[in-house]
């Protein structure tokens, strides 16, 4: 295979090599090294790049020179913090039942990767957004509400997918082929740091234990978790090395370059020579001077013990610590008992371990492996791949974690998915009568898409350098109709009602009021529709109730009672109870109707007496009806919303005598002698009651 150029680009330190391979193994030809010569980059990410690619151009200008070769694509990684995921749905909903075709189903996925986007937060600009997205999955469809294995093909009103999808700042990004740009190269693979640093520091064998990798330079502490064969999780601790070398200018009074350089002394030497900012020339134990940043190194340890625990949810088997931060004096011991683990568990890797690297090109210690691993992870496939197309004229960078689509490039180029597929008109709804009414909208025209000058499909995988040209689909019209155009029959009818010539119309009401025909239908009116087609449609229209016919109600003693009574209508002459159509020319005559007092049905009851000791229950012939204190009279006619009132008169003595078993005989000389509870009384005493009659003969 050809040799590979990779570049580290670190907070502090941009190391490039060339790396081969030979069946499994992989072979350094040359390297190069070079330190920022000041502070360009911070937490990994490019803050000066006219800085950072004077680093970079030193790197590649000395490789070229070694080598013989000219350089022009080169291997990448972006920090650990770098990647990230969002999850987020996407649905459409038609008024009638549609397939669903790859192309539809296609259209929702980017759509739901837009609105993933969204949740990571826009930009300003048409188009722009602050990340890249590298790759999505489709996790779950639907189809009208139910889960779906596969949506294409599938036929319904309403659709639904989820996708995960994945993405890196645009700044990162951007910042590295900003500077990639600047000396001349091509980013041909885009990797993470802790991947990559993970694919040689724990050999495929070792990833069965639970083990954290933890890659510590200068900005960030990268960290890996290995279970079960194979990395499961990544996090990130956004401080490493150069806390400590702030802490120690701090205490020194240095610049940051030189407490550098003290710091990386201490590995080496028992004291070290430095003069501090006024120039004053000093010597130190270097116990003194770790003593100095200790601190910092124990809330290192901390931060990098907690994120740890986070992701494994438990303590790992063993810790390995990589990077040019780890040998910062201190550390793994920090690290092992902010842990918990024997001080065996916690060490370095080191670039003499790998034994499937060959080559004594690239610096020894734990700083060499990342960018070794940046090499092999592109060896072996697994950075992204990056390249351009053209959109419209427009150079758009793409990264793919699996081959990229035309839909994919659209989407990168800004290109909402709704311009995709050329949507239908908005459908016009409307009720006449309570039931709904849809006229549909015109059908839209699809997004026109030419990949390389020929007719492409969203799906179609792109290469690079191949030039997309894109047409937006175009919507169709949206329904419109006036109120003519939708009223059932607007015809008339010349009737005769009492006698009288009429013109009988069917109306129509739009929202309460006459609607008129000429007048454009709202989307969601709601009709009130009147027909002109039989006898029932007309009497409703003079006020008249013909289903339920005459009815009122009236409170008699404070209940309230209902009476009613049916219509009685002559239709040509001919007494009519049900509903009959109508033709022009029909004579139509209701009867006056009225409802009488009686048909009220009161009953007044009876009252009791007792008369010579016997029970006797006295019916009155009539019941006393009393509205707003005016006695009726029992032909009077009824109103609605009478209050009636009702009383029972009182009789007196004779007619209770009346409905009694008085002796029929008069014995001879005898007269009769009447009390009622006691006292006498006459034909004429008015009884309540309970009174008790007697009734008695006497002789004279």
């Amino acid at each position: 295979m050809e040799p590979l150029f990779a570049l580290d680009i670190g907070t502090r330190v941009v190391i490039g090599l060339l790396i081969g391979k030979e069946g499994d193994d992989y072979e350094i030809l040359a390297s190069a090294r070079t330190e920022h010569r000041q502070r360009a980059m911070y937490d990994g990410q490019v803050h000066d790049v006219g800085e950072v690619a004077r680093a970079v151009r030193r790197v590649k200008e000395e490789l070229e020179e070694r080598t013989g070769s000219c350089l022009r694509e080169v291997a990448v990684a972006a920090a650990g913090r770098a990647l990230c995921t969002e999850t987020a749905e996407s649905e459409r909903r038609e008024m009638f039942p549609i397939r669903w075709e790859r192309e539809d189903v296609l259209a929702l996925e980017m759509e739901a990767v837009q609105f993933a986007l969204r949740k990571k937060g826009h930009g300003e600009g048409e188009g722009w957004a602050p990340y890249h997205c590298v790759g999505y999955d489709t996790v779950a469809q639907w189809l009208e509400g139910e889960p779906i294995g596969s949506l294409a093909g599938q036929r319904g009103k309403s659709a639904k997918v989820t996708v995960i999808a994945t993405f890196l700042p645009r700044t990162v990004v951007d910042g590295l082929a900003a500077v990639l740009d600047r000396v001349g190269l091509v980013m041909g693979s885009l990797t993470l740091e802790p991947i990559a640093a993970g694919q040689v520091a724990i050999p495929p064998d070792m990833r069965r234990l639970n083990l954290a990798l933890v890659d510590v330079g200068a900005g960030t502490a990268d960290i890996a978790l290995t279970k079960n064969g194979a990395f499961f999780a990544y996090g990130m601790v956004p401080m490493a090395g150069d806390e400590v070398t702030e802490a120690l200018c701090a205490h020194y009074l240095l610049d940051f370059q030189t407490g550098e350089t003290v710091k990386r002394q201490l590995t080496q030497k028992k004291s070290v020579v430095f003069s501090d900012f006024f120039g004053r020339k000093t010597r130190v134990a270097g116990d003194a001077v770790k003593h100095s940043f200790e601190p910092i190194v124990a809330k290192l340890a901390e931060k990098i013990s907690e994120e740890i625990i986070s992701l494994n949810q438990s303590l790992p088997q063993a810790i390995i610590l990589i990077g040019g931060g780890s040998l910062t004096p201190g550390l793994p011991e920090h690290l092992a008992e902010k842990m918990g683990l024997p001080p065996t568990r916690v060490g370095l890797r080191l670039r003499e371990h790998l034994s499937h690297v060959k080559g004594t090109e690239v610096p020894p210690g734990p700083e060499g492996i990342t960018p070794i691993g940046i090499g092999v992870a592109a060896f072996e496939g697994r950075g992204l791949h990056y390249y351009t197309v053209s959109v419209n004229g427009r150079q758009v960078p793409i990264f793919e974690l699996e081959l990229a689509t035309v839909a994919e490039a659209l989407l990168a180029a800004g290109v909402h998915p709704a311009a995709f597929l050329g949507r239908p008109g908005r459908a016009l709804t409307y009720e006449i009568n309570g039931e709904m009414k849809v006229i549909k909208g015109e059908l839209g025209r699809p997004a026109r898409i030419l990949l390389n000058g020929r007719e492409s499909r969203l799906e179609e995988t792109v290469a690079a350098g191949d030039a997309i040209e894109f047409t937006p689909g175009q919507a169709g019209r949206d329904a419109g109709a006036s109120v003519a155009e939708i009223w059932p029959d607007r015809r008339s009818k010349k009737i005769f009602w009492q006698g009288r010539e009429e013109d009988f119309a069917p109306l129509l009401f739009l929202n309460g009021r006459p609607a008129l025909p000429a007048e454009e239908v709202p989307d969601g009116a709601k009709f009130a529709y009147f027909a002109n087609e039989d006898l029932f449609s007309l009497l409703r229209r003079k006020g008249y109730r013909p289903e339920e016919g005459l009815s009122l109600r009236v409170r008699v003693n404070g209940q309230e009672r209902r009476v009613e009574r049916p219509i009685r209508v002559r239709l040509n002459g001919t007494e009519v109870q049900e509903n009959r159509p109508l033709v022009a020319g029909d004579r139509v005559e209701p009867a006056e109707e009225e409802i009488p007092l009686s048909a009220l049905e009161l009953e007044s009851g009876t009252l009791p007496f007792y008369v010579n000791g016997e029970a006797v229950l006295y019916k009155p012939p009539e019941l006393a009806v009393f509205w707003r204190d005016k006695r009726l009279a029992p032909d009077s006619v009824l109103r609605d919303g009478m209050d009636l009132h009702t009383e029972v008169p009182m009789p007196i003595l004779s007619e209770v005598l009346a409905q009694s078993m008085v002796p029929p005989q008069v014995p001879p000389g005898s007269r009769l002698s009447l009390t009622v509870n006691g006292r006498e009384a006459e034909f004429t005493t008015v009884l309540c009651p309970g009174d008790r009659v007697n009734i008695v003969w006497q002789r004279t």
